[in-house]
């Protein structure tokens, strides 16, 4: 759902909702979205499209942060260059353990193990945005640069791809290029193979 960036005149604030608000609420989302795969019997019919949800959410989450929070929150806040390096290397191996999951057997024990280690990265994940870079960008940013912020990631997201890609360009601006293209062929594969990418398709 796209935020409003409209002008709340009888207040004199920037109406709509900010980034980090709109980034802390998916948070929510994918944290249940993963409990729930993990809760599921490895046996359970379903587990596998829950799964493939939770994957392209938190995938195309991912990117809309590379694409637009991460690099508006280093220029706002330059001396957070070395955390955001660290959070942009976390992606990473977080999608390297995304990739593994999407490919293997939902049945498997490899895949138990791989959803223990994911809930590790992604707490770590959640635990370092909401204690590291959240503060600073409604420290540091104007609530007008929040609000269009969190409308640019809501527009991004949707972009996104659906399937984790560890190997291609995490930062501006070729992940502005790279990532579209990318979702468009994830969706392509979605669509010809029925797999499930939202909560709401399950």
């Amino acid at each position: 759902m796209s935020v409003t960036d409209a002008k709340d005149w009888d207040t004199g604030e920037w109406g709509g909702r900010g980034v980090a608000d709109i980034l802390a609420d998916e948070h929510e989302r994918i944290d249940r979205l993963l409990s729930d795969v993990v809760a599921m019997d490895a046996a359970k019919q379903g587990r596998r499209d829950v799964a493939d949800a939770f994957i392209s959410s938190l995938t195309r989450h991912l990117s809309a942060e590379e694409q637009d929070l991460l690099p508006a929150t280093r220029k706002a806040a330059p001396d957070l260059e070395s955390t955001i390096d660290a959070e942009l290397a976390a992606d990473v191996e977080l999608l390297h353990t995304l990739a593994a999951l999407h490919k293997a057997d939902a049945t498997s024990e490899e895949f138990d193990a791989l959803l223990a280690r994911t809930q590790l990265q992604v707490r770590r994940h959640i635990s370092a945005a909401h204690e590291d870079i959240h503060p600073e960008v409604r420290r540091r940013m104007t609530r007008e640069e929040q609000v269009r912020l969190g409308n640019r990631v809501d527009i991004f997201a949707e972009a996104a791809p659906t399937r984790p890609h560890p190997k291609t360009p995490m930062t501006p601006p070729l992940n502005k290029i790279v990532d579209p293209a990318m979702g468009a062929v994830d969706k392509i594969r979605d669509v010809l193979s029925g797999r499930k990418t939202r909560p709401q398709d399950l």
